[in-house]
């Protein structure tokens, strides 16, 4: 075989591979179809279809975001995005987290999101809104690169807190409230995103505690997903696109 006849033959064999490489990370990244998504972020078999039990005994909010409909402008409002807390296909769990907002004036709602995602979330509820507002994650500014698009979504003011429990990020909004001025708190907590339910029933609890020394404030507390980093089985026992909603000290 000649020189020319091999190089056009190694060439050919190059064209192929890369052609072969190119479709298999479009299929790979290609989100617009179940089969490219990594599993866990494919749809669970209950998908939408909530049972009469929650249709019957909760308010159902479509995928708009909540500070659309709930800020008041009147007062202080925190806005909590719980990581990982999704609606369960079982109401008798959803009834034991709902519990321990029970003692403050509250509502609670089922409120239908679109993606499994943090980012997602964080982008919809948090989106513009007043100018005087922060930003809390008790973690990497640099993680999901909050760093650039919290900015984006309308905020100029944020604290990051490296490795931060709930019970600091509480303190530090306990403190923000001393201003008058500030009108919007957007939190996002960290502690629940495995969807270990002692985690998450702690998370709830402190803010329960801590929205009932703060009567004067509304607090929306809202999941981001269902748990996704956990296991099948977990991911499986809850609705794909549902997250519980609190709304604590709201309007009367």
């Amino acid at each position: 075989m000649k020189k020319w006849q091999k190089l056009n033959l190694i060439a050919f064999f190059i064209v192929v591979l890369c052609l072969t490489m190119l479709e298999y990370l479009r299929d790979f990244c290609d989100f617009s179809s179940p089969f490219g998504k990594p599993w866990h972020l494919l749809p669970s078999v209950h998908e939408d279809s909530l049972s009469q039990d929650y249709l019957e005994h909760y308010q159902i909010l479509d995928k708009k975001a909540l500070r659309l409909r709930l800020y008041d402008s009147l007062r202080s409002n925190v806005f909590i995005l719980i990581d990982a807390w999704g609606v369960p296909v079982q109401s008798a769990i959803l009834q034991e987290e709902f519990a321990f907002f029970e003692k403050n004036p509250h509502s609670f709602a089922l409120h239908e999101r679109l993606a499994n995602r943090t980012k997602h979330a964080e982008r919809v509820e948090f989106r513009d809104g007043p100018k005087n507002k922060m930003y809390l994650f008790g973690g990497d500014s640099m993680e999901y690169n909050r760093v650039n698009y919290i900015p984006e979504i309308g905020f100029d003011r944020m604290q990051f807190c490296q490795k931060c429990d709930d019970s600091v990020m509480l303190s530090k909004i306990d403190s923000l409230l001393e201003n008058d001025s500030l009108r919007l708190i957007a939190w996002t907590t960290q502690s629940s995103r495995s969807g270990d339910k002692d985690s998450l029933h702690k998370s709830l609890k402190m803010i329960a505690d801590f929205a009932a020394r703060h009567p004067e404030v509304q607090f929306v507390v809202q999941g981001t997903h269902r748990p996704i980093l956990g296991t099948p089985e977990m991911r499986r026992a809850h609705h794909a696109h549902w997250v519980p909603t609190v709304i604590l000290n709201g309007k009367k």
